[in-house]
């Protein structure tokens, strides 16, 4: 537990630019999915999509920020396990969840959900990543 909270407050500093002075904000949320984005991320408008189903919730959501891929995976890495969810599976290739488009996925599972974070960085007409949340009943 003591190793868990070392390593969040790691990349609180890490992440915050090693500024922890009293700040008037919280980490804001994605919409309809509790999750945090990661400093410099925002909900990309028009991107959420969101269905209640008899078997559960199906909501995606596109969030776009500054940080390279690579920082974008280790954050949430840290982050989804602290949010009860169990990582299943991370691939750096195409895969058939991933779809063939991602450089990144992170997939995670808590309480019958399914999450999967597809993580691209788009070069063109300027440098950003762009994170794909996708939840979805098991």
């Amino acid at each position: 537990m003591l190793q868990v909270k070392t390593v969040l407050l790691s990349l609180l500093i890490l992440f915050s630019g090693g500024n922890l002075s009293a700040q008037t904000t919280q980490t804001p949320l994605l919409s309809d999915l509790d999750i945090p984005l990661m400093k410099g991320f925002v909900e990309e408008d028009g991107s959420r999509m969101v269905f209640d189903t008899p078997q559960g919730r199906i909501i995606e959501v596109r969030a776009s920020g500054p940080q390279r891929a690579a920082q974008v995976l280790d954050y949430y890495r840290v982050v989804l396990p602290s949010l009860s969810w169990v990582p299943v599976a991370e691939k750096s290739e195409k895969s058939e969840n991933c779809d063939g488009m991602s450089a990144l996925c992170l997939m995670a599972r808590r309480d019958g959900e399914m999450l999967i974070l597809k993580i691209r960085e788009i070069k063109e007409p300027s440098q950003k990543t762009v994170i794909y949340f996708s939840l979805n009943p098991e």
